[in-house]
């Protein structure tokens, strides 16, 4: 900010505003959370009747209660003819025009209290009673279908005929812009009304010298604009001394496109402002934040528990240690570069990064300068409030080599220093490695924001730590699920693990009846019940003082999935919904892959999400610290079930969803290094190796240096060697000192053949057993070898054979971790399936040295058949 630019800011700040406009922000704030909370008011029929008892009562009550002013208290105003007079307000030059005309003055809000904020409004009902016997002096949404009374007024409120339905259309989407919670804080209100006087200024300079532009203004700004025009008679004798004329408001435009008239006069705004001031326009958390959420309902829930259902902060704080969730939006621009040492082809741009671990930011970003390019280029995002954002200066080249120029850092503590006005714009000197003696340091011109820290969901990674081999072949030889006991750790955003969840069985006492069981292990070793049931009927245990039962099943309309019942009100929706609803891409479905937990009480009896579970990245999402236990439970649960179930899914709303969630299997591949665990898991789904009417077969192969594999997956569909319908599942972990804690195995029956994997790793002792899949009828088998040794070469290797339609196939596996694979496997198959042999090696040194497989024909190759062929997963280690 240069002298000239300061003495305009200092004469913007002397403009001068005769009301209190922090409180009176405050206010608004406060009563527009209530008339979202009763959203019957944004339509009709609440909206007409809104509109009939404002013209017909409150104008005329108001205007007598101005001329007589014999109250000793303040008047009160019905919360439904608050909102149409807040609409009506929100036109001032219209609201003037009907006041004056009509009853010969403005009405003023001076002396009136809102019906969300008065002590007592037993005066004002008694007035209204008077007026208006027949006519409630409270509407709600049970009443607005009742008989209108007989309108004692209809000559004046039919002088009214200002549009009160679209301009109320207009403002009902302005709440979910202004809501965040921080934009409440005296701290930014203040500073959003010094932005504010900067806006009425530029208006002013554009009248003073004739330019006809359309000021076009960021939400803190509005909001402050909207606060004076709700105090009327101040903002008409503000506006006149300022600008001779009241300001109009034109809200009719919401076409953001570019270059319309609303994306031409922002932009336009956003450079006189900079201009004029030398401060940044655009900042952090006061920008457009996208359409609505799709609602998940448009009626209210009626609600007569408790809003917060007896769960406890301090249980789950006892049980589990829960990360920061405190964070704040940035805004980050670079504005000028000074005395830079590049060549005339290089091109100059900034990488910025965290230098600290950080719950919510973890990707680096690049920005363009402003000064050499002319363009906005503004980054956003969240972090914790605190540590140091380094900027890198780069120059790259028509080559595309580039050099680092110098660093500086940005102090994110100092920047959310109330002190600090939350924002700050200044030079900083780059450092260098390659500075020289008595050479011009560079510069850069930065400009950054923040809003003020406010509260951001807890995050945690599920990632599953398995049986010991013994356990899972023992229980795989006694026909017995080998993922019974399988434990799940979660881990925080930093990677610490918070606790550890395990699903297992839990025999009855006739020993013929099994229930499961989530059991959580806490840091301390102590372990709870979280949960227990059976099917898809579950009951969430006390121990997350949440007491309830839940039904995974999607409701006969197709709307939810599951209901809590308990004291607290929660449903499950497929989707991510409400503030977790992707905004960028409605191209897609997200049905069957995420799931979030909407909560309904007295202040959200539309809902609010609470909870969003990724089933595909096994990441959960909870705002709500109480919820933390009993969303671990459900999100096990979820898992559990998903992974299982290999049935497709319908989406909700095109068919109701019998049993249990049906999803086809989804999988990834997994691989760890060194001594970083595993993150994921998942499978392919698709046509098997031999071919097939459809089904799958998926194989994941994972390796870490002295970390057990944390995860696995499991394929669904068709067998190996094809047909309608077998399966088979592959698991494949290897690692340096570490056992290998679990095996997979698929079977197949009726048309499709089966196939049956045994895996093995361990530091010196070479590979004990074999494994080999049978199948019958039209589908043929296929027969797996997976072994992996340090120094010990492979022994042996296996191959499937399937006769019939179906064919079969063969896969080998191989790592070690200084001698190379010493051979590769292939199926064998005849008749219309075919066969598939897939060489799998990796090891620490040596690098996979082959893989094959067939080409489709009558008698060998993947793919041939009624299906598709199945891929191949390849993990490896260090330097494999």
């Amino acid at each position: 900010m240069d002298k000239e630019q300061e003495a305009q800011w200092r004469e913007a700040q002397r403009i001068s505003i005769g009301e209190d406009l922090v409180s009176a922000a405050q206010r608004q704030l406060e009563f527009l959370a209530a008339v979202d909370r009763r959203r019957w008011l944004y339509d009709s029929p609440g909206l007409e009747r809104a509109i009939y008892r404002y013209k017909a009562c409150w104008l005329p009550l108001l205007s007598k209660y101005t001329e007589n002013g014999y109250l000793q208290e303040p008047l009160v105003v019905p919360i439904d003819c608050e909102w149409v007079w807040h609409c009506h307000r929100l036109n001032p030059v219209q609201y003037k025009k009907d006041c004056e005309r009509v009853y010969g003055k403005i009405l003023d809000s001076r002396n009136v209290d809102s019906s969300i904020r008065a002590n007592s409004k037993r005066k004002s009902e008694e007035m209204w009673a008077q007026l208006y016997p027949d006519e409630p002096f409270e509407l709600d949404s049970d009443t607005i279908s009742s008989q209108k009374s007989v309108d004692f007024n209809a000559g004046a409120a039919g002088n009214i005929t200002y549009d009160l339905v679209s301009a109320a259309k207009r403002q009902c989407s302005f709440y979910y812009q202004v809501s965040r919670p921080f934009m409440r804080d005296p701290i930014f209100l203040t500073e959003a009304l010094a932005r504010y006087k900067g806006f009425l200024h530029l208006i002013k300079t554009n009248r003073d010298k004739s330019l006809n532009r359309f000021c076009v203004p960021t939400y803190d700004v509005d909001i402050m604009w909207h606060s004076h025009q709700l105090c009327p008679v101040s903002y008409c004798n503000d506006l006149m001394a300022l600008l001779g004329k009241v300001l109009e408001h034109d809200d009719t435009d919401s076409d953001r496109s570019k270059g319309k008239k609303l994306d031409t006069g922002f932009s336009e705004t956003t450079k006189q402002f900079e201009d004029t001031f030398g401060l940044r326009y655009w900042r952090a958390g006061v920008m457009y934040r996208g359409s609505l959420p799709t609602p998940v309902t448009t009626v209210p829930v009626a609600f007569f528990g408790s809003d917060k259902g007896g769960i406890s902060t301090k249980h789950n704080l006892d049980f589990l240690s829960l990360p920061s969730n405190r964070a704040v939006e940035v805004f980050l621009e670079i504005v000028d570069v000074k005395d830079a040492q590049v060549n005339e082809s290089e091109i100059l741009y900034v990488s910025f990064t965290k230098k600290q671990p950080d719950m919510f930011f973890g990707e680096s970003g690049t920005l363009t300068v402003l000064s050499l390019t002319g363009e906005n280029n503004v980054a956003g995002f969240e972090c914790e409030p605190c540590g140091d954002l380094i900027l890198t200066l780069m120059a790259k080249s028509e080559s595309n080599s580039e050099r680092v120029l110098g660093t500086t850092s940005i102090s994110l503590d100092e920047l959310t220093d109330p002190n600090s006005k939350l924002s700050m714009e200044r030079w900083f000197q780059l450092k260098s490695s390659n500075w020289i003696f008595n050479s011009t340091p560079t510069c850069l011109r930065v400009a950054a924001s923040c809003s003020m820290p406010f509260k951001a969901p807890l995050v945690f990674y599920m990632v599953r730590s398995e049986n010991s081999y013994l356990q899972s072949f023992l229980l795989t030889l006694s026909g017995k699920d080998a993922n019974v006991n399988y434990w799940t750790s979660f881990l925080d955003g930093y990677g610490n693990e918070a606790l550890q969840v395990q699903m297992r069985d839990v025999f009855q006492k006739d020993n013929l009846h099994s229930m499961r069981q989530v059991c959580a292990t806490g840091l301390s070793g102590r372990t709870t019940v979280l949960a227990e049931g059976t099917d898809n009927k579950w009951s969430i245990s006390g121990s997350c003082n949440f007491s309830g039962t839940a039904e995974i099943k999607t409701s006969q309309d197709g709307t939810y999935m599951c209901e809590l019942k308990s004291d607290q009100m929660i449903k499950l929706y497929w989707g991510k919904r409400l503030d977790f609803e992707q905004k960028c891409c409605k191209g897609h479905s997200e049905y069957g892959v995420f799931v979030t937990a909407v909560e309904f009480s007295n202040d959200h009896p539309y809902g609010r999400a609470i909870a969003l579970l990724d089933m595909k990245s096994k990441l959960i999402k909870v705002t709500e610290e109480r919820f933390v236990l009993p969303w671990i439970a459900l999100s096990s649960i979820f898992m559990d079930i998903f992974e299982k179930d290999s049935n497709p899914t319908q989406s909700p709303g095109k068919g109701t969803v019998e049993g249990s969630i049906t999803k086809q299997a989804i999988a990834n591949a997994a691989v760890g290094a060194e001594t970083v665990p595993v993150k994921t898991s998942g499978g392919g789904c698709g046509g098997g190796c031999g071919g097939g009417c459809g089904g799958g077969c998926s194989n994941v192969l994972a390796a870490s240096e002295s970390v057990p594999v944390k995860t696995s997956g499991g394929g669904c569909g068709g067998g190996c060697g094809g047909g309608c319908g077998g399966g088979c599942g592959n698991v494949i972990m290897a690692s340096n000192s570490v056992p290998v804690k679990t095996s997979g195995g698929g079977c197949g029956g009726g048309c499709g053949g089966g196939c049956g994997n045994v895996l093995m790793a361990s530091d010196a002792v070479q590979v004990k057993t074999s494994g080999g899949g049978c199948g019958g009828g039209c589908g043929g088998g296929c027969g797996n070898v997976i072994m992996a040794s340090d120094s010990v070469p492979v022994k042996t290797t296996g191959g499937g054979c399937g006769g019939g339609c179906g064919g079969g196939c063969g896969n080998i596996l191989i790592a070690s971790d200084s001698v190379p694979g010493k051979t590769s496997g292939g199926g064998c198959g005849s008749g219309c399936g075919g066969g598939c042999g897939n060489g799998l090696m990796a090891g620490n040194s040596a690098t996979v040295k082959t893989s094959s497989g067939g080409d489709g024909n009558s008698s060998g190759g993947c793919g041939a058949g009624c299906g598709s062929g199945c891929g191949n997963l390849v993990g490896s280690r260090d330097e494999a």
